[in-house]
């Protein structure tokens, strides 16, 4: 029997490599950092280009059509899967077809088999916790950080025992036969990029950060206001290329900031009535079919202006202040807004440049580069292939395609 493969990711592409190799019989091991599966989708609300919720992977299609949910995938009853959460890669090592790796998993405080979430731990312990309704594995999780009186009276009081405040991180070593590196991307934090404030002003925040006030079971629970003091939002202004295409921080194009910000854009200008919508952009680059992002965008009164914002200037009241030049115009001029969100570069996931490193691989511009220009983009070394955002920022249908091209050239290794 063949050593089992090893997918290294939890998210949209790696659930699909995981899924479609456990269903064509081969065992795999899911390893995530995280203590719920779904990765970036996690924490983008709706998804495109079919505008519904994020927990479902859509197929390499662009209709809507039968979807898995992460919440309904049974990934933990698949008996080809050993899904294992809170776990880090800390060595690879061996041959290809024959890799050595070292794993870390974090303490599980809570027993995902045995948890029912009835949530009563969550009475008794603000510690405890439950991610989302859609989480999977469906568990709540518990925050060492935040251990209070209550929390050895929920372990206490658990009604299945699923609870063990004791428990201590593990290490283990597996032998696998293949690597999928399926990590993804993060957005990048504009900290250091000083005319934006980030960091610094409450009501300035990420494109990632607007769609959990957007999602309904966010904390706002939808809502869309300030995080500063809860006002609702009547005026918002959004930056495109913020630390992507800059030779000072990412200087390749982040491919899909402009539909996210289109796609949230309508949200509110559908769902939001009466906040106004501005985006400032160097260019919208809305590819293939998600230029009707940007045709529904000004059709719902969302106004674009080319150029930057120079200066940002807070005021007692709440509201910004925005210095912006058109570059159209060739002119300055101000205006206020509640909140301004910055569609921020999508860089490679902490930890690539090791990973890649570790297996010799080649990096392009921080992710990982296909072995063969000429053939495959998700073979990336002997034995070892990429998908998804592991490659670059990338869509849902198009994290899926390549995850199941990775599955397919998986099996025909082995059917050789």
């Amino acid at each position: 029997m063949s050593d089992p493969v090893l997918v290294i990711g939890a998210g949209v592409a790696g659930l699909t490599v995981a899924v479609e190799l456990a269903d064509s019989g081969v065992e795999t091991v899911l390893v995530d950092r995280e203590t719920s599966v779904g990765g970036n989708a996690l924490n983008l609300y709706k998804a495109f280009p079919t505008d519904d919720c994020f927990y479902c992977f859509e197929s390499n299609r662009s209709r809507p059509g039968i979807r898995k949910c992460f919440y309904r995938s049974a990934l933990l009853d698949q008996p080809n899967i050993d899904l294992r959460v809170d776990t880090e890669i800390e060595e690879i090592k061996g041959e290809p077809g024959s890799f050595e790796i070292r794993l870390k998993q974090g303490p599980q405080y809570v027993d995902s088999k045995k948890c029912t979430m009835c949530g009563a731990c969550t009475k008794l312990s603000d510690a405890f916790s439950l991610l989302s309704p859609q989480c999977q594995p469906q568990s709540v999780i518990f925050n060492p950080e935040k251990e209070d009186e209550g929390s050895s009276k929920a372990e206490e009081e658990c009604p299945t025992g699923a609870i063990d405040l004791n428990a201590e991180s593990s290490e283990t070593t597996l032998t696998a036969s293949d690597i999928v590196i399926a990590t993804g991307y993060q957005e990048m934090k504009p900290n250091q990029v000083d005319e934006y404030g980030y960091g610094q002003y409450s009501n300035v925040i990420t494109q990632l950060e607007l769609a959990k006030i957007l999602d309904p079971n966010g904390p706002s629970h939808g809502a869309l206001v300030r995080p500063s003091d809860g006002a609702q939002v009547r005026r918002l202004l959004m930056v495109q290329c913020v630390g992507s295409r800059d030779e000072n921080y990412h200087p390749f194009c982040s491919k899909i900031c402009c539909v996210f910000a289109l796609k949230h854009a309508n949200i509110i200008r559908r769902e939001r009535n009466g906040t106004d919508v501005s985006v400032v952009y160097m260019d919208i680059r809305t590819y293939d079919r998600h230029e009707r992002y940007y045709r529904e965008a000004r059709e719902a009164g969302v106004e674009f202006t080319r150029g930057r914002v120079s200066e940002v200037n807070p005021l007692e009241d709440g509201t910004l202040d925005i210095t912006l030049y058109d570059s159209l115009l060739d002119k300055y001029f101000k205006t206020n807004v509640d909140l301004l969100v910055l569609s921020s570069a999508l860089e490679p996931s902490t930890g690539m440049t090791k990973m890649i490193e570790e297996l010799g691989l080649e990096s392009a511009s921080g992710y990982v580069s296909p072995a063969n220009l000429l053939d495959t983009e998700v073979v990336a070394g002997d034995h070892v292939y990429a998908c998804g955002g592991a490659i670059g920022p990338a869509e849902v249908p198009e994290s899926v395609t390549q995850a199941r091209a990775v599955a397919s050239k998986i099996l025909q290794e082995r059917m050789r």
